[in-house]
């Protein structure tokens, strides 16, 4: 993979994780901690329950080594930038949300070289890409640091310069839009590319079980009310593309893993919309 393509979607993945911390909504972070069993229900769905299913597949399914390593690359990135947005589409409580995505994304350096380690070692998905702290200060780098960098703007910008802001929101956003333009047109063009899409019936099942299955896990755990469930179920299913693919492009062994997200990222896309009808209909 060329090492531009590489920075760029670098590039990509912090001017998102800015952006996160630039519309972060004040006051939700305190509201989600004041109701620690919600935190940690939400930790359990997002963190805990996908990984686990993404292992349960991997394990039962005959699937090829590089849609497994996909799907672990996956599983072990939350936090996806679109999150709140996708979310309010289905009906989602926009303070939950937000809330849940910072915690999401600000421990992203953490957890994410932690499910890798640990899928690693239990599946043996290859021969030791991943080294725990290398992944953690990539991660690190280009995740923790523009959300971190994000929120202090936000809260020490004075009204006046608020528009400045805004500015770099939107300068995030057509960033993320010509990334995923690039990723259609590379498709589009790409006949190789297209080809490589073709996971096969075993991968396509994994994909559609995973993102069913993070769905399902979200609404269950999301309690009783339903805008908070909604929230939960696309927090759980968005994972982060960006930071899967910046991860997938930055090592030989993982460079496989690309086609299995780029699938995951549409299946779960076209899963998600009708789930988002449904709840919305009865929030």
């Amino acid at each position: 993979m060329p090492q531009a393509v590489v920075i760029f979607t670098g590039i990509v993945v912090f001017a998102q994780m800015l952006d996160v911390g630039l519309r972060y909504a004040p006051g939700s972070l305190r509201g989600l901690l004041a109701e620690p069993a919600l935190l940690l229900r939400a930790l359990c769905s997002v963190l805990v329950v996908v990984p686990l299913v993404v292992a349960a597949l991997i394990w039962l399914l005959p699937l090829p080594p590089e849609v497994a390593m996909g799907l672990a690359l996956l599983a072990a990135a939350p936090g996806a930038p679109l999150t709140t947005r996708r979310s309010e589409a289905a009906g989602a409580d926009r303070a939950f949300t937000s809330a849940l995505q910072l915690v999401l994304a600000a421990g992203a350096a953490l957890s994410f070289p932690l499910v890798l380690w640990l899928m690693d070692g239990l599946l043996e998905l290859a021969p030791g890409p991943f080294s725990p702290a290398k992944v953690a200060g990539q991660v690190a780098m280009v995740t923790f640091l523009p959300l971190a960098l994000g929120w202090g703007i936000a809260r020490v910008t004075p009204s006046g310069l608020k528009s400045y802001t805004a500015h770099l929101s939107t300068v995030a956003r057509l960033l993320f839009f010509a990334f995923l333009l690039a990723v259609v047109l590379a498709v589009a063009l790409m006949a190789e590319l297209r080809q490589q899409l073709l996971i096969g019936a075993a991968g396509w099942a994994a994909v559609i079980l995973m993102a069913g299955g993070a769905l399902a896990a979200g609404h269950l755990l999301g309690g009783p009310q339903v805008a908070r469930r909604a929230g939960l179920a696309i927090a759980s299913v968005a994972r982060n593309l960006g930071l899967s693919l910046y991860l997938a492009e930055s090592s030989p062994e993982t460079l496989v893993a690309v086609p299995t997200i780029l699938t995951y990222a549409l299946l779960a896309i076209l899963l998600a919309m009708p789930y988002s009808r449904w709840v919305r209909a009865r929030v």
